[in-house]
């Protein structure tokens, strides 16, 4: 009756780890895509550009964007953010960082970051800021 009960206690045991996952569940893995945007501003009128987010991956946790490295007066807003958890295969944005040059910003092609974080993850592009005088026609 003994060896029942131990076969019976090892069936059990083994059917309760069975039941339980493998491991640690898989953590999410995105990648901010790099289009390499660039836009242009003029310098007496102050103007507001939009540069979209896009994201190939999965994701579990919201994901909030903005930007970095701005030019001197420069701000930034955002729409449709945070991203909400989910997927994407990097084809269409799921957000943007709204930048806004304002009036007598200085002209110039200036560099600055746009980035995304879940919170434990941050990836960061740059994005190009020209911006002239006058006109944006031959930029």
């Amino acid at each position: 009756m003994a060896a029942i009960r131990r076969t019976l206690a090892t069936a059990t045991a083994g059917l309760a780890l069975a039941s339980l996952p493998a491991g640690p569940a898989r953590a999410a893995s995105w990648q901010l895509i790099d289009y390499q945007q660039k836009t242009c501003y003029v310098s007496t009128r102050g103007d507001t550009n939009y540069y979209g987010i896009w994201i190939s991956g999965s994701w579990t946790h919201r994901i909030n964007v903005g930007a970095s490295a701005l030019p001197v007066g420069a701000s930034y807003t955002t729409s449709y953010a945070p991203i909400p958890a989910g997927s994407s295969d990097g084809v269409g944005s799921l957000a943007y960082v709204d930048v806004t040059l304002p009036v007598g910003a200085a002209a110039g092609v200036f560099t600055a970051s746009m980035w995304a974080s879940d919170g434990s993850t941050t990836e960061a592009v740059p994005i190009t800021l020209v911006v002239n005088a006058t006109s944006c026609r031959h930029y």
